[in-house]
């Protein structure tokens, strides 16, 4: 009887390992290494993820739920992301260098870097479009409209060659970002998740991502913002009020120096004296670009400063 009891534990125990083995094994086979490889055109990054450039290979985590196809696609709309941050249940395991269909989730791909290179259904490459040589500097955390764009160092990526120049994509980005309350001039439209501005159409614009790697002191697309001087102090408008068509909300604001002449406390000054004035006519020679809330000492607009919302 002993005997027979102890047979049946061990059976147990072996049963007991077989199951606890089989999730795993089943697991190992669940991979397809894809046949392409997927280029990544200059370092990039998604989330925590480093990716350098090169060639990458896909493998494919339960391929009857996923194809190679589909994880290359996933893929490229990761990198394209602007700040890391999947739409659910997508997640980055930055670890690992694997995204799942939510937190160790069963559906989902790994990459890993590899020395050879190859096309197909399988692969493809990032960005799509072309990469401007130069960086864009945002001196100072700014926005354009509810889209925050924290300072630093940003690449741009032309959505098709030929129809906007990296030199215009960056005078663009700088003017987006002179802009007063955000709402882009027609027919621009802005898509926040991949950080692409887009003229009317999909395949006319360009797309800015915080650059990854050494940065460049010069080239093609490269711009600064803002030019001039910020001034280190924010004034306060304490109630809702209007300069002419210019509508400011009660609150900080901060004040950009444009061209020279103008210190940043006469600045201050005249932007009260304006606040000040019953109908909102400013007096000669200033004149106000409502669009980007700018006001300039006569029609060259050599002189003057610029006010945008502090948030």
């Amino acid at each position: 009887m002993r005997e027979r009891t102890r047979s049946l534990v061990l059976a147990l125990v072996v049963l007991s390992a077989v199951a606890l083995a089989a999730p795993g094994a089943a697991n190992a086979q669940a991979t397809v290494a894809c046949p392409d490889t997927f280029e990544v055109l200059h370092d990039d990054t998604v989330g925590a993820l480093y990716l350098p450039k090169g060639h990458y290979v896909i493998t494919v985590i339960s391929p009857g739920a996923l194809s190679c196809a589909e994880a290359a696609d996933l893929f490229r709309q990761f990198l394209e992301d602007w700040d890391g941050k999947l739409q659910r249940p997508w997640v980055v395991d930055a670890q690992y260098s694997r995204f799942t269909r939510g937190a160790g989730g069963a559906v989902g791909f790994s990459v890993a870097a590899t020395s050879s290179g190859g096309g197909g259904g399988g692969g493809g490459h990032h960005p799509s479009g072309a990469a401007c040589p130069g960086t864009f500097q945002v001196l100072h955390n700014d926005r354009i409209g509810t889209f925050a764009i924290p300072k630093g160092n940003y690449r741009i990526t032309l959505l098709s060659v030929g129809r906007i120049s990296c030199s215009k994509a960056a005078a663009y980005f700088a003017r987006f970002l002179q802009d007063y309350d955000g709402v882009l001039p027609s027919p621009w439209f802005l898509d926040q998740e991949t950080g692409t501005f887009m003229r009317g159409s999909r395949n006319v614009g360009f797309r800015v991502k915080g650059w990854v790697g050494p940065a460049h002191p010069s080239g093609g697309g490269h711009g600064v913002h803002p030019t001039g001087n910020r001034c280190p102090d924010t004034f306060r408008v304490l109630h809702n009020d209007s300069i002419g068509k210019l509508r400011l909300r009660k609150g900080g604001y901060r004040i950009t120096l444009v061209g020279s002449g103008v210190s940043c406390a006469r600045a201050a000054q005249l932007f009260s004296s304006f606040l000040e004035d019953f109908e909102g006519t400013l007096p000669k020679p200033w004149r106000l670009n409502v669009q980007t809330a700018t006001f300039t000492r006569g029609g060259g607009g050599s002189a003057g400063f610029r006010v945008k919302p502090a948030r």
